[in-house]
């Protein structure tokens, strides 16, 4: 089963029973959503991208070219960015916020359900190899695929990151495999580590369940029969056993 198809499922429900609890915030994404342009046909060049920190805001441009606040994502929710003359679509412009304050920063060009925004550069990945993935256990990290590169960090288990399977490497001295990950860091695109391999999923399935869960536990007000059918359809998914056991515990 495909990510999006799974998203759409388990987003229908959470939007059918869950409030947004802020009002403003929903008066101002409704409008904004009215106001947001399909995917354009004629920009077909896009990579994957991934995004990095949760409840990254999208944008659409207003009259006056300034980013208004449209919609979000959650942490690990795969997007496209567009390319134009082989180069991401990305400019400074100003965000404007509803208390009328501005700040300048960098927006790069997304598509999100068949929508087009801008977003800031510090809250996604910027590389199609990447793809979403979450890890299974305290992860230690490392600064290269080499075990004497060890850091001080450790990336706690259900931790959603961004992936690249492509580039597992193995320690032949001490017979571990390494795979590079990038996590938000407050930089643009994020900053890239290693971990043990055998540390993350890329299951799609178990991105999704993760993202839910982290809804559900956010909301204080979540009628009992509406966990349950929640929790019913998480059961459906072909997650990991490790997530398994997060959905077992609810």
């Amino acid at each position: 089963m495909k990510k999006s198809t799974i998203s759409i499922f388990i987003l229908c429900a959470l939007s059918l029973f869950i409030s947004c609890g802020d009002e403003k915030k929903s008066s101002a994404k409704k409008a904004n959503e009215t106001n947001s342009t399909k995917a354009k046909e004629n920009k077909v060049e896009t990579i994957t991208s991934v995004v990095l920190y949760d409840g990254t805001p999208f944008y659409s441009e207003n009259a006056d070219g300034k980013m208004v606040y449209a919609d979000e994502a959650p942490l690990g929710e795969t997007i496209r960015i567009y390319v134009k003359n082989n180069s991401i679509e990305q400019k400074e412009a100003i965000r404007l916020l509803s208390s009328g304050k501005e700040e300048t920063f960098n927006f790069v060009h997304v598509a999100y359900f068949d929508k087009d925004y801008w977003t800031r550069d510090i809250f996604i990945t910027n590389d199609a190899a990447l793809t979403a993935g979450c890890i299974t256990a305290q992860a230690l990290t490392y600064s290269s695929p080499d075990g004497s590169s060890a850091t001080s960090k450790k990336i706690e288990a259900g931790t959603l990151v961004a992936v690249n399977e492509s580039s597992k490497t193995r320690d032949t001295d001490l017979d571990i495999e390494f795979v590079e990950i990038t996590y938000y860091s407050g930089a643009a695109f994020g900053k890239r580590i290693y971990v043990k391999s055998d540390l993350v999923s890329t299951n799609s399935a178990d991105i999704v369940a993760l993202q839910t869960i982290a809804k559900m536990k956010s909301n204080e007000n979540l009628n009992p029969d509406v966990k349950t059918q929640l929790i019913d359809s998480l059961n459906s998914l072909p997650v990991s056993s490790y997530v398994a056991d997060i959905i077992s515990d609810l």
